[in-house]
């Protein structure tokens, strides 16, 4: 049996396990632990014209012209 030591940022290192990868931890007695490896559910591409529309509605994007902003927050 291999024995692992936590550092002080609290994480373990698992043999065979790759950066990016999810464990679910379970603690199933006094010191002892399950991890189940979790993989998510596949998401489907957003079409161009759904990425359009999302663009055209974000909160960053200004609703004005550069004109009619320069001519609001200018001073007569």
């Amino acid at each position: 049996m291999k024995i692992q030591s936590i550092d002080s940022k609290r994480r373990l290192i698992l043999p065979g396990a790759e950066p990016g990868e999810s464990y679910a931890v379970r603690q199933t007695a006094s010191g002892h632990y399950e991890l189940a490896k979790v993989i998510p559910a596949e998401k489907p591409k957003p079409s161009a014209e759904k990425l359009d529309a999302l663009f055209r509605s974000a909160a960053l994007t200004p609703k004005t012209d550069w004109e009619s902003l320069r001519r609001q927050t200018r001073e007569p």
